[in-house]
């Protein structure tokens, strides 16, 4: 085409002029890019969720098959034979069938959970729970598994629902959702948990007695860790105790603040009812500075649960048990190594020997070589020692199941090669493992071995490797040296005192010259 025919762009319009952007243009257009690719974001990441959950429900689809889940099972001809055999068993061969009453459905039940827990490092509850979430989602709310598979939503807004929708009768749960999924649309995730709970109270056809009485029974405590040598105690209950409990706290905590937080030296008799009476008052000599409020509530509810009693006396003389490993040296004020605490780990050194100037008794544990801790009893005896299973309990400190952190306290101690098969009774082939897995481990395709020192290596039933490590590794004691007897005999049979054997004369050697030829 020649320049000629070439079409040339048309003249600008002077109405369709429009000046260059200003810098507060350009930082608003900047804005919007950066915050919309966050939101585009999370529109990815809810339909990945999503399409997750879908996986999820495939999985409990496939292990559900009858084919499948007899496959799954460990040892179903043991099933067989103890239910032949019920009338004609012992004891404890009753007790071992009893770890047997896993059906095919609940082995693949939790061999699913823990395949899939392992392999994502997830908590086997956690996979569990969304396990459960993934069916009630689909089957009991599909307008908000949709809006959450094209992004719509987020994750904590659909469990949100979900979690208040599963309280309600049948008969509501349809009204609910499609009154409070545009408000899940809409709102952050903290306004739509409370807007849910009290749209679901006012539609809720039971009395606020009624559910009170049923959440009741789900009342408990619990314990949990947090770094630095801290940990968390949670306790659910009526909200009107607890908030009462707070309140009580937060008035002392209040008035022991107005009174300066007093040292026991300064305490009036009204103030020593607020302060030393719960052994919380500063020592005069330290020069730290006063406490703040969180601090003294802290200090007050922790002064009320370790030393208070109950209205009716219970708690008198009963104090928490805590299992404290303690180098001797840093006991000794010679060495600043951790002390480990079982059940958290390690503790600071001073911590550990504050609670060692209040320990009633010691255990010496295998920190030296005369300990005396019997760690083999072979292949005859079943049953293992007090010390050794305090030795275990040591070393393990938690349930040994890959991801598992069941206290050992509350744990069963394992033959890792069984001892109906010629398995020893070791330290080397023993291990803690909560009941749900030790019932995991003979009931399933899960398999395990042991090396020294406490070194587990779980094989999966879909071929995995996973190796888990003593909390605490503490290598066996030497033995002990031989134990000195009565001095034997020495001399020959046919030699007396009075009839010495003759023994060759001794020649002194001579002395070395003064100029030696070397």
């Amino acid at each position: 085409m020649s320049i000629a025919d070439e079409v040339l762009p048309p003249a600008p319009d002077d109405d369709d002029y429009s000046p260059e952007p200003t810098l507060d243009d350009r930082v608003q257009t900047d804005l919007v890019r950066h915050t919309e690719r966050i939101a585009a974001d999370d529109r990815l990441i809810a339909r990945a969720q999503a399409r997750r959950i879908e996986h999820l429900l495939d999985l409990q689809d496939w292990s559900e098959q009858p084919q499948v889940a007899s496959r799954l099972h460990g040892n179903p001809a043991n099933i067989r034979l103890a239910d032949d055999n019920a009338a004609s068993m012992t004891e404890d061969q009753a007790r071992a069938a009893a770890y047997n009453r896993w059906d095919d459905r609940e082995v693949a039940r939790r061999t699913i959970v823990s395949e899939t827990a392992c392999l994502t490092r997830v908590a086997e509850r956690t996979i569990d729970r969304q396990l459960n979430e993934a069916r009630f989602l689909s089957s009991y709310a599909p307008a908000t598994f949709a809006a959450f598979s094209r992004g719509e939503i987020s994750y904590r807004h659909a469990t949100t629902l979900l979690g208040q929708l599963l309280t309600l009768p049948d008969g509501g749960q349809a009204a609910f959702e499609e009154k409070v999924l545009p408000e899940a649309k809409r709102l952050p995730v903290g306004r739509f948990i409370d807007k849910a709970r009290r749209l679901r109270e006012r539609l809720h056809p039971e009395s606020i007695v009624t559910r009170s009485t049923n959440a009741l029974t789900e009342r408990h405590s619990r314990w949990e860790a947090a770094p630095d040598g801290m940990g968390w105690l949670h306790w659910y209950g009526t909200a009107h105790d607890t908030k009462a409990a707070y309140d009580r706290i937060n008035t002392m905590a209040v008035r022991l603040k107005h009174l300066g937080d007093p040292s026991p030296a300064d305490q009036t008799d009204d103030a020593s009812s607020n302060g030393a009476a719960f052994g919380i008052a500063q020592d005069p000599a330290d020069d730290s500075p006063t406490r703040t409020l969180d601090q003294l509530r802290a200090d007050i509810t922790a002064a009320l649960l370790l030393d208070g009693i109950t209205p009716d006396g219970m708690g008198a003389g009963i104090r928490g048990t805590v299992m404290v490993t303690v180098p001797v040296l840093t006991l000794l004020s010679l060495d600043e190594e951790p002390a480990t605490l079982e059940g958290y780990g390690p503790i600071s050194p001073e911590a550990a020997r504050e609670i060692a100037g209040h320990a009633p008794s010691f255990t010496r544990l295998l920190t030296h070589p005369e300990t005396g801790v019997v760690l083999s009893l072979g292949k005859t005896q079943h049953k293992n020692t007090k010390a050794m299973k305090k030795y275990l309990r040591v070393r393990d400190e938690t349930c040994r199941f890959p991801g598992c952190s069941r206290p050992a306290v509350t744990s069963d101690v394992d033959h890792t090669d069984p001892w109906a098969g010629g398995g020893s009774t070791d330290s080397d082939n023993l291990a803690h493992l909560c009941e749900p897995h030790h019932r995991l481990k003979h009931l399933s395709q899960w398999r395990v071995t042991q090396e020294p020192g406490g070194i587990l290596h779980w094989t999966s039933p879909g071929k995995r490797s996973y190796r888990t490590d003593p909390a605490n590794p503490i290598g066996p004691p030497r033995p002990r040296p031989p134990v000195a007897g009565p001095k034997t005999r020495k001399r020959p049979a046919d030699e007396t005192y009075l009839t010495p054997r003759q023994r060759p004369t001794r020649h002194p050697t001579p002395p070395v010259p003064e100029n030696p030829p070397f």
